[in-house]
């Protein structure tokens, strides 16, 4: 299979697992390309992966490519600790990039509605317990390949996805009680 064959078929699929570890589509969008990056260097040194494992290389080169990003992070916070105070307070105020800007009810489904309050509860996990989310209701990964991709054990994969879905319900316990999802989500609720 070609690089070009590769990258169509496992476009969205790296997109969207990089959108949800960086919450920010702009951030997004450079880990795409960083993974993709490192996909090219790592095929042409040989070290690409053998047929149906190319999913999960790619998804493992997108979170090392996150945990990398991470690091700089905290490495430049180190050298500057008071404007990094001031952006974390910005950031914890700031749509961290789950929901898409518009007016509420512009299409008028309930069923965006829910998408969008599930966004933001997801956007309220933990990285971890998102990561592992992501790969596994979403991607549709099993919890092996989800410990070989992060790199932890199979048993932490199933406490992180185990403490995400309890996060999610309890965040998303309003539609349990009410048929009107946005009036929940207009009340800060998910």
């Amino acid at each position: 299979m070609t690089f070009d064959e590769l990258y169509e078929m496992y476009t969205p699929h790296v997109y969207r697992f990089a959108l949800a570890l960086a919450r920010d589509p702009g951030e997004a969008e450079d880990l795409f390309q960083e993974t993709w990056l490192r996909a090219i260097r790592a095929d042409s040194s040989g070290a690409g992966p053998a047929g149906a494992e190319i999913k999960g290389w790619l998804f493992a080169i997108a979170a090392n490519a996150h945990k990398d990003l991470l690091r700089k992070r905290r490495v430049r916070r180190l050298f500057l600790l008071e404007r990094s105070r001031s952006m974390a307070e910005r950031a914890a105020d700031a749509d961290q990039g789950w929901d898409v800007p518009g007016r509420a009810g512009d299409d008028g489904t309930a069923r965006s509605d829910i998408r969008l309050c599930v966004r933001r509860a997801m956007g309220k996990l933990p990285a971890k317990e998102r990561r592992v989310f992501v790969l596994k209701d979403i991607e549709g990964l099993k919890h092996e390949e989800i410990a070989r991709i992060l790199g932890i054990p199979e048993a932490t994969v199933r406490t992180l996805l185990h403490r995400a879905i309890k996060r999610l319900r309890r965040e998303l316990a309003e539609f349990r009680t009410t048929r009107e999802p946005e009036a929940a989500c207009e009340e800060g609720r998910p």
